[in-house]
């Protein structure tokens, strides 16, 4: 019995487990969430199924941290040149670093 991958409303991957129960055999009765289209719906499957679905939604997880952390990269980055290139034209001064006074 595979996991189920994809919504059955929008076919969205990112499936969440809001609840589970255990059933007879072993089997686990969940719920999922689409964070997608928001519909929730109910599956029954092996526990090693569910682990199979747990492994993937944490490789997903790492891959959307990874991204973030290499986005953050980028754009300190691309403002660290900017902020060289402004120091190196004169363009800032103190003043461009005073607390702002509010209206």
């Amino acid at each position: 019995m595979a996991p189920t991958d994809t919504c059955p409303s929008c076919g969205s991957g990112l499936l969440q487990p809001l609840q589970w129960e255990q059933l007879a055999g072993g089997v686990l009765d969940v719920r999922l969430r689409c964070p997608d289209c928001e519909t929730c719906f109910r599956v029954s499957h092996s526990a090693a199924t569910m682990r199979e679905l747990d492994l993937r939604q944490t490789a997903g997880r790492e891959r959307l941290v990874a991204a973030y952390q290499e986005m953050v990269t980028e754009s300190m980055e691309a403002l660290a040149t900017s902020l060289t290139a402004a120091f190196a034209r004169d363009l800032l001064t103190a003043d461009d670093f005073a607390p702002r006074l509010s209206p």
